[in-house]
């Protein structure tokens, strides 16, 4: 067989590992025919190995995690996971992907300290977090050398950008027609399927069977254990069927054996006993539970369920996969899943530590494309089912403007059969409507991470509005807004900021943006005269000074754009805070409103002035000693005496003698 056709096969039986979803026949997306990436999930999905949605759809577009890209990564360099018990990371311990994330870490793909030990497993994988894992896991090094990609500014400020050029060099990623390579992007499920692929082709191919999950597997004794008692139950290992959770995997137990305080399962998976575990779900008939400890009592194993959940939900004709069905809190968009929901009683649920009473409490789930809430659980010896009552949709994903009835602007209502185009402007970056999940709680969703509409400005054909609250009332979103007092934006690296807290240097004079005017693409005309962009200008923004690289106008979205890079030298970083010590006690934390320095024969805000170095400042392109100057603090002056930075933090604390 081709050695390319063997490598994609077991490709696919790796992929089955971290996909979820009901299996689909090849063909059956309703959503991949005219997708780029259609051969490859058509070619995948034909094997049986990559499953789509109850929908019937398989979400090529939607972003995958990272622990979803480090298992499937792990898998096929043909390494099965061994560690289950170190947490490498402080958020991994109860992970189903704990044991192929300590791998990765083990075998350098994963560097714990780039992520301040904390991974957020479950986040989307950006294009230079999968840069650098799959070159470090072909044992290369980062090319430091000259990146030729239009987005350069964007490459630089990535930590993993000599990976990013020599994933490149490799043809692992490639860049966008426009020249860009766009490291902060996250990757989907297509685009993960054609890394997977353009890494096995760089590796040679994935090896041609299954690894041997222990280099010393231990023989199984089939019967050793006859029985297996799980809290109050106790089942017959003969008549019963049993199985574990081995990530999205149902394993069926058909061997146990204990050796040298472990526990075996098909000689293949190992557990401790008589030890805490944080990792291993049993399902016993349709009941799932979450295990604390394992013990062995003659020739009974001894299962200590933290809690039992659902395994598998049947919904009309239709079963699903408690790991993909999603729950919902009183209304609110969540990542959590049916199978993170712990049963304590008919009424009673917990999820993430927190009790929910179902009849206090509303519990939502979504199966396919309905909604149910979930009115009791039903338990039995053998079963755990829920009861269910169909209910409205709690999240709209995919937003359109049949989805919204009414926007109301303070006290006027809009016109929606008028309105054209809604956007979104959300932690600093635009949106259009159809990106944008929201939920009846009225909190926005975009990239996994969600937001209170509070927080949301909104966009109507190009008319600015803040979000005071809205609702939904069936299945239709009424808003209710106010005018934005926010009309004026810079576009910086693509990120919206309020032009009021963006500010522009030339030769170290501090101007507002509206004293700047963008003439033409790097022509700007300050107080009458005008300029090419040159290194003397630079942009303050974020407590931080920058070097612009590009300036512009874009009349469709009304604002000035500017593309930065880190700026050098020792002033380039300003104080992120002000603290303020009289008699080396603190007075004032904060140049806030009544703070003020005397320069140039005049009161001036801290923010029109540059700090140089801790000794020295500079306003409007003359330099001033900070040590002796005057500073005004509501109508009291002070002589500064001494300054210092205070660690890493950008706080400046200044120390001052009442005059």
């Amino acid at each position: 067989m081709n050695k390319k056709i063997v490598s994609i096969l077991v490709l696919m039986s790796f992929l089955a590992f971290s996909f979820p979803g009901q299996g689909l026949a090849a063909g059956d997306f309703s959503d991949i025919n005219k997708h780029w990436a259609g051969e490859f999930i058509s070619t995948l999905s034909s094997a049986g190995y990559i499953s789509g949605y109850p929908d019937g759809t398989f979400k090529p577009d939607k972003t995958v995690s990272q622990a979803e890209f480090i298992t499937v990564l792990i898998s096929c360099m043909g390494i099965t996971p061994t560690d289950t018990q170190t947490s490498h990371f402080s958020d991994i311990k109860n992970h189903w992907a704990r044991g192929s994330i300590n791998e990765a870490v083990k075998q350098g793909i994963l560097v714990p300290s780039e992520y301040s030990n904390v991974l957020q497993p479950d986040s989307g994988l950006k294009r230079s977090q999968a840069a650098a894992m799959l070159v470090r896991a072909l044992g290369r090094q980062p090319d430091n050398g000259a990146i030729s990609f239009t987005d350069k500014a964007d490459v630089e400020k990535s930590m993993y950008r000599g990976y990013i050029k020599t994933a490149y060099n490799l043809n692992l990623l490639t860049g966008y027609p426009g020249g860009e390579f766009k490291p902060f992007e996250y990757v989907t499920r297509a685009q993960m399927c054609k890394l997977i692929l353009n890494f096995m082709e760089v590796n040679g191919g994935a090896p041609t069977s299954a690894p041997s999950p222990t280099s010393n597997p231990v023989n199984p004794i089939s019967g050793s254990f006859s029985a297996i008692a799980v809290g109050d139950e106790l089942y017959d290992l003969a008549l019963t069927p049993v199985s574990i959770r081995v990530g999205f995997n149902d394993v069926k137990v058909n061997t146990l054996s204990s050796k040298q305080n472990s526990l075996y399962v098909n000689g293949s998976y190992s557990f401790a006993l008589n030890a805490s575990l944080d990792d291993l779900d049993l399902i016993v008939h349709n009941k799932r539970y979450e295990v604390d400890k394992i013990m062995v009592n003659g020739n009974k194993l001894v299962i200590y369920p933290a809690g039992q959940k659902i395994a598998n939900l049947t919904v009309g004709s239709l079963k699903y996969d408690s790991d993909y069905i999603k729950v919902y809190i009183n209304s609110a968009n969540s990542e959590n899943y049916l199978s993170d929901l712990l049963l304590l009683d008919q009424y009673r649920v917990q999820l993430n530590g927190k009790i929910y009473n179902l009849g206090q409490d509303r519990v939502t789930i979504s199966a396919g494309s309905k909604y149910y809430d979930i009115q009791r659980a039903i338990l039995s010896p053998t079963d755990n089912n829920l009861q269910l009552l169909e209910t409205e949709a709690v999240v709209i994903n995919s937003m359109t403007l049949g989805k919204i009835s009414s926007i109301f602007v303070d006290n006027n209502t809009l016109n929606m059969a008028t309105v054209r185009d809604i956007e979104f402007i959300i932690d600093g970056r635009r949106y259009r409507l159809s990106e944008v999940s929201i939920d009846a709680a009225g909190s926005f969703t975009v990239n996994s991470q969600s937001y209170q509409c509070s927080n949301v400005i909104m966009l109507v054909d190009g008319n600015q509005y803040k979000i005071n609250h809205l609702q939904m009332y069936k299945e239709k979103f009424i808003f209710y807004c106010v005018t934005s007092t926010l009309s004026n934006w810079v576009m910086i690296n693509d990120v919206y900021r309020d032009a009021s807290e963006v500010k522009i240097l030339k030769d170290n004079i501090v101007y507002d943006i509206e004293q700047v005017m963008v003439v033409s693409r790097n022509l700007i005309r300050i107080g009458g005269k005008q300029y090419n962009l040159d290194s003397s200008f630079k942009c303050r923004y974020g407590n931080k000074i920058y070097s612009i690289d590009r300036i512009d106008f874009n009349a469709n979205l009304q604002a000035v754009i500017i593309d930065t890079s880190e700026a050098t030298g020792a002033w380039s970083n300003q104080p992120m805070k002000y603290v303020f010590y009289v008699n080396n006690a603190k007075y004032q934390e904060g140049a806030t409103a009544g703070v003020s320095i005397y320069a140039n024969r005049q009161w001036i805000s801290f923010d029109r002035i540059v700090i140089t170095d801790p000794a020295h400042f500079s306003y409007s392109g003359s330099n001033y000693n900070l040590i002796g100057a005057i500073v005004r603090i509501n109508g009291k002056d002070f002589e500064v005496t001494d300054t210092s930075w205070h660690g890493s933090t950008q706080l400046l604390d200044l120390y001052m003698t009442q005059m």
